[in-house]
């Protein structure tokens, strides 16, 4: 039997999220917004981990909720939102964020992966959620772009650089574990979103996996990507010990270089045989113009105490640079990452020199 957030039937889990659905429901009803405060993430499609403990069973994943309003930047709405993230993270154990929009930056859900997954399965807390149901006709996963599987693997790829930062550190067990799930399950949902395949629903994606064509490098994403299923619905916190995760963690990396390539050269439509040449590349991102850039250049180094590199690109483009730098994959090894991002203090040959540094400019443009 499954319940209504996760797979299984766990009825005091599901209990405690409706007391806080209405508790944040009262709360949006007294404000008066007139807006829509919607569930997503693996909550809201009905896939949410479930965390055996020595406490009895608990939540793992974040709650993300996506609130619409016509004034998502309004300084009253967003304080409000700040204070429910941090009652309701206290009051269930994990982080509940909100991120708010206008309705109409939802687009063609089609094309983006994250409003894909939130118009095929969400819950509505309160307000009128049903222009969600009405995204819902014509939604079509086959049409996700290119960027959004550069996108993925960019954000479990920094996530993998945090990991490898953070080995064999105390009371870092879990977070490296996790995050080596996270990472097996996105090479998979990467290479599905690259060839049209890729679904909302996680149990799909996998058996669409299971059957699909995979060059000889890359046959072992099978594998990790049903490990990484196997935590998203029941996750754990320790029984892998620090040498295990070491060397699971170079074979993380080599993959998703080897893949990380591919989406690139995909997405860019021009080959690229080595990260060499896709450093050398002169611009990685389009969306914005060299004027805006080179403005976000002015104002990084006038305001926050340093400039990315090269300032003619968006500067999200510098993290993606730096990154393979940081994982060991470019031939310039970690110092590399010099060359995009201000130099830290410390040993710049090593991983956990930059941490500090890539943390904080991954906040700005993540």
């Amino acid at each position: 039997m499954s319940g209504r957030y996760f797979e299984g039937n766990h009825p005091e889990l599901e209990a405690r999220l409706e007391r806080h659905f209405a508790r944040v429901r009262c709360a949006f009803e007294d404000q008066g917004w007139r807006g829509a405060l919607v569930l997503g993430g693996g909550y809201g499609r009905g896939e949410g981990g479930v965390m055996q403990g020595a406490q009895g069973l608990g939540f793992s994943n974040d709650l993300d909720y996506f609130l619409f309003d016509e004034a998502p930047d309004a300084s009253r709405l967003q304080s409000w939102c700040r204070h429910i993230e941090q009652t309701e993270s206290a009051e269930l154990g994990i982080d509940v964020e909100i991120k708010c929009l206008r309705a109409g930056s939802l687009g063609d859900p089609s094309r983006s992966m994250m409003f894909t997954d939130l118009v095929a399965g969400h819950v509505v807390v309160a307000g009128d959620g049903g222009f969600l149901e009405r995204l819902r006709v014509g939604l079509d996963a086959s049409r996700i772009e290119a960027a959004e599987a550069t996108r993925l693997l960019w954000n479990r790829g920094s996530g993998l650089f945090f990991s490898k930062c953070r080995m064999g550190r105390t009371g870092e067990l879990a977070f490296v574990i996790r995050n080596h799930a996270k990472l097996k399950l996105s090479l998979g949902d990467a290479w599905l979103c690259l060839h049209g395949q890729y679904s909302p629903k996680c149990r799909e994606r996998a058996a669409r996996l299971a059957a699909a064509e995979l060059p000889e490098a890359l046959t072992g994403l099978r594998q990790w990507h049903a490990e990484g299923v196997a935590f998203k619905f029941q996750p754990f916190a320790d029984g892998q010990t620090w040498p295990q995760l070491e060397a699971q963690s170079e074979q993380l990396v080599a993959a998703w270089g080897a893949l990380y390539l591919i989406v690139e050269q995909h997405r860019l439509q021009q080959p690229l045989a080595d990260f060499a040449q896709y450093l050398a590349l002169p611009r990685l991102l389009h969306h914005t113009s060299l004027a805006t850039n080179l403005g976000l250049a002015l104002r990084d180094r006038l305001q926050r105490g340093g400039g990315l590199r090269p300032p003619g690109d968006y500067p999200r483009a510098a993290l993606m640079r730096a990154l393979p730098c940081l994982l060991g994959l470019s031939s310039g090894g970690v110092a590399q990452a010099g060359s995009f991002l201000p130099r830290p203090l410390g040993d710049t040959s090593q991983p956990q020199a930059w941490e500090t540094m890539y943390t904080k400019w991954w906040a700005f443009y993540a």
